[in-house]
């Protein structure tokens, strides 16, 4: 326990002290988030924050590898991790700057995930839910890289696309970190736990700078770094239990996010949008076009993910049947959810305008 509070204790002090290394460095490369239509804020706002994060991890990792013998035994699995997350990292930092086209962000997720999976990060087995005995459980073989892919990429991009108000995509990384380590750490999953511990640190800290009102964001460096790293680390995890609550536990902590991302690709493709088009429908948007401010906005999506990660906690002492039936009952909710706050189909009636109204207040 001594080297999981040293991990986050470190990695937060190097965020606080690194941060504002990097909100000088947007500044000078233009890496700003400038005010628009679809934007929030009414200032001119510095983007590489995650850069922050993402060197403290690689900095406190590397200091728990040289000091602790167990995260070196385990370093050897996350190298596809550390080489998809550095692809994933320079990506972003460009499209902070420069803003890159949607069929290169996709292409070279695919890449960076693809080396994920061909290092060895992919689900491997999963219990039947039919059977008698949890025992019993099959290879998901071949099946197991796409599905593995398609979580990496599409846990990437949901963080994404749930990073549009201040603090919020930072603080929904930050509660899954905590409820996958202390999962991980009943489970005895090994070396993702210490970097779970680090994350949760990481992230931590930089609320400091990333809630409302933000001086500094994650930008897209940072959002989809944290969607990456999470997305391989659960992978990971995963392959410590033949359970189907173990593939399942990672969509409930994630909810937030993945629910998000699903409902907008079914938007988008329902009013033949382009799939890739920014919109201003999605689940934070509406919640403020329902007359809250930002922060009453994040706490609602904050308690959200608490609620979630207890349910995924919950989910390492059920019955895989059971684990299934709940699922399937939060995914009910979900439709409903969409539907009532009209985040599927044409839009709310005068929600454009409501939204100008509530951020011209808000200004």
């Amino acid at each position: 326990m001594l080297t999981y509070l040293v991990l986050f204790v470190s990695a937060a002090v190097l965020v606080i002290f690194l941060t504002p290394f990097t909100v000088t460095l947007a500044r000078k490369i233009g890496a700003m988030d400038y005010p628009e239509a679809r934007k929030i804020h009414t200032a001119p706002i510095p983007r590489l924050g995650g850069l922050a994060i993402a060197l403290s991890m690689t900095a406190t990792m590397a200091l728990g590898y040289v000091s602790n013998i167990y995260i070196q035994a385990g370093i050897s699995t996350t190298f596809g991790i550390i080489l998809g997350g550095a692809l994933i990292l320079a990506l972003g930092v460009y499209d902070d700057v420069r803003n890159a086209g949607a069929s290169l962000k996709l292409a070279v997720q695919m890449i960076a995930a693809g080396i994920a999976v061909a290092l060895g990060v992919r689900f491997q087995l999963a219990s039947n839910p039919m059977a008698l005995q949890m025992r019993d459980h099959f290879d998901l073989g071949q099946l197991s890289i796409p599905l593995t892919i398609l979580w990496i990429v599409g846990l990437t991009n949901a963080m994404n696309l749930i990073d549009g108000l201040d603090g919020l995509a930072t603080g929904i990384s930050m509660f899954g970190s905590i409820t996958l380590f202390l999962i991980s750490l009943q489970q005895k999953a090994g070396l993702v736990t210490y970097f779970y511990a680090a994350i949760a640190g990481a992230t931590f800290a930089f609320l400091k700078f990333g809630r409302n009102p933000a001086s500094v964001f994650l930008g897209d460096c940072g959002a989809t770094f944290l969607g990456f790293l999470l997305a391989c680390l659960s992978v990971l995890g995963s392959q410590k239990s033949y359970t189907l609550a173990a593939l399942l536990t990672p969509l409930i902590v994630f909810g937030v996010p993945v629910f998000d991302a699903i409902v907008t690709l079914v938007r988008r493709y329902l009013q033949r949008g382009k799939m890739f088009d920014a919109d201003r429908q999605h689940i934070h948007h509406q919640l403020l076009s329902f007359g809250l401010s930002q922060r009453q906005a994040v706490l609602i999506l904050y308690s959200i993910s608490i609620v979630l990660g207890i349910t995924a906690f919950a989910f390492t002492v059920l019955l895989d049947e059971y684990a299934a039936v709940i699922l399937g009952i939060f995914g009910l909710l979900g439709g409903f959810a969409a539907k009532e706050m009209h985040l599927i189909g044409p839009k709310r009636p005068a929600m454009e305008r409501e939204f100008r109204l509530r951020n011209k207040s808000q200004d």
